[in-house]
């Protein structure tokens, strides 16, 4: 389980997950992207193996919603609660055709606080209700929110 909020550039550790993936089943690189799927799992303790076609990561809090880990899906943010820690997720290299299912948010990732520059990939995370609210909620996944 890497901890992806202790990386300096968490960017070239997701091209290495598409770089190993390209390498093992014969692809090409470019038409790869990273996909998220999250587990129900809450500490490294709980991973008894290695992601067979991944890695598992952690550190990311979610701003604007929060994670049911019961349904497995956004849901809204409970009152007073500005962050909500997110379960261990599985980050694989897929290609951009199998990228493309329904009932996901295509959820901005952020080094910091600070959004704009500091973004570095797009998680997906399902959800039952329509992206666009989400969007328009402003949720986004935040890698060190101690900067603020």
């Amino acid at each position: 389980v890497t901890w992806l909020s202790g990386l300096v550039n968490p960017t070239s550790f997701l091209t290495a997950i598409c770089q190993v993936t390209a390498q093992r089943n014969q692809w090409e690189l470019d038409k790869l992207v990273t996909f998220t799927d999250v587990t129900k799992r809450l500490s490294i303790d709980a991973v008894d193996s290695n992601s067979r076609d991944g890695a598992y990561i952690i550190g990311l809090s979610m701003q604007g919603a929060r994670w049911d880990l019961s349904n497995v899906q956004i849901e809204k943010s409970l009152p007073k609660e500005m962050f909500c820690s997110m379960p261990i997720m599985n980050v694989k290299a897929v290609t951009k055709e199998k990228a493309n299912v329904g009932g996901i948010y295509q959820c901005p990732v952020y080094t910091t606080e600070m959004r704009g520059p500091t973004w570095f990939f797009n998680a997906q995370l399902r959800t039952k209700s329509n992206p666009a609210q989400w969007i328009l909620s402003g949720v986004a996944l935040i890698a060190d929110i101690s900067s603020a």
